[in-house]
């Protein structure tokens, strides 16, 4: 999640239009003006800490989940007409700051300040369409562990959007306006742990084989608003990771509102059990499967920069009863469902 602030000075923006206007991308039927009512635009947020530990409870954002391939902000007026775009050159996207003008006639009036990164929104002409605007693209975040977990896999990013509407100042005055960044999408880190009491009841192994996430919504609106999830029906299935005698799967997917039991984002735990823990024979193994709804925020909602981490605890070989805790939170600071399985 990122700040984005926005400071309009006449000073400011004068010194920085005289280096770069020529970039600027200006609804053509508003030309720039000296004396209109001028926007100088930085981006701030904290700095991006080292890469973190799997299933980490602070849960900030890593950096490759935070990065910036392109920006633009959109102004519109009270009717959702477009006064402006503008996008973010990269020089402006490495200095996290821009400059550029709104027309004489938008000082003192209230308009709606709209940001969209990582995503083409070139096509909205007014407000309606751009909060009309589908992501459909759960299948791009997700891939292999490893490439999930050290690297964005859609590429040219996350996608973010953020909006708050404020009163522009007059000409030649100052105006802040703060924005926060939300990713479109939630992530859910599921970790796997074989309890030690497993070994006493059974003689064999138990290994497991792959996580699947099923159920999940199949799009959503780029712009926050009521969740527009369509089909529920995207699903990845991944290999997970071992370290320290557990396994790990993270998942990237697309937010819903509330979803009775039975109908919820599933996670699926596939594992072979061998009855003998031999590797030199084969007849005596069997597939068994453990499922996990996703309890999310309430009553199976996932949230846009959700953060749920699952931690399930795999106690025998029959039963599907889920013992869940969970608590509520954005990216920042995570979900946690506890699960015991196979009791």
């Amino acid at each position: 999640m990122k700040k984005i602030l926005f400071a309009a000075t006449a000073l400011a923006a004068a010194l920085f239009a005289s280096c770069d206007k020529d970039n600027d991308t200006i609804n053509p039927a508003l030309p720039e003006t000296s004396d209109g009512a001028r926007i100088a635009i930085t981006l701030t947020g904290a700095d991006e800490a080292d890469t973190r530990a799997f299933f980490d409870a602070s849960a900030k954002a890593e950096a490759w989940e935070s990065s910036l391939s392109s920006l633009s902000v959109f102004a519109f007026d009270n009717n959702g007409a477009l006064i402006i775009r503008r996008d973010f050159t990269s020089s402006e996207l490495a200095s996290k700051s821009a400059t550029f003008s709104l027309p004489k006639s938008a000082a003192g009036t209230e308009c709606s300040f709209y940001v969209v990164a990582n995503y083409d929104a070139s096509s909205a002409k007014t407000r309606t369409a751009l909060t009309a605007l589908v992501e459909k693209s759960a299948a791009d975040y997700n891939g292999t562990f490893a490439e999930v977990s050290t690297a964005a896999k859609r590429s040219g990013g996350f996608v973010m959007s953020g909006m708050k509407s404020q009163t522009v100042g007059a000409v030649n005055s100052t105006t802040n306006v703060g924005i926060t960044l939300k990713r479109t999408v939630a992530k859910v880190a599921f970790q796997t742990t074989i309890d030690p009491s497993f070994a006493d009841k059974y003689a064999g192994t138990l290994a497991i084989n792959s996580v699947k996430l099923s159920k999940a919504a199949s799009q959503s609106l780029v712009v926050a608003g009521t969740p527009t999830p369509g089909a529920m029906t995207f699903s990845h299935t991944q290999t997970p990771a071992m370290a320290s005698g557990k396994t790990n799967s993270l998942f990237y997917f697309l937010e819903n509102g509330t979803l009775t039991a039975g109908n919820r984002i599933l996670l699926e735990i596939n594992a072979t059990y061998d009855s003998d823990g031999s590797t030199s024979t084969t007849d005596d193994r069997s597939e068994v499967t453990y499922s996990v709804e996703l309890t999310g925020k309430a009553a199976g909602e996932i949230l846009r920069n959700g953060y749920y981490r699952v931690a399930a605890n795999i106690t025998g070989l029959v039963g599907q009863e889920c013992a869940v805790s969970v608590t509520v939170a954005d990216w920042e600071t995570p979900v946690t469902q506890n699960v015991e399985l196979g009791a």
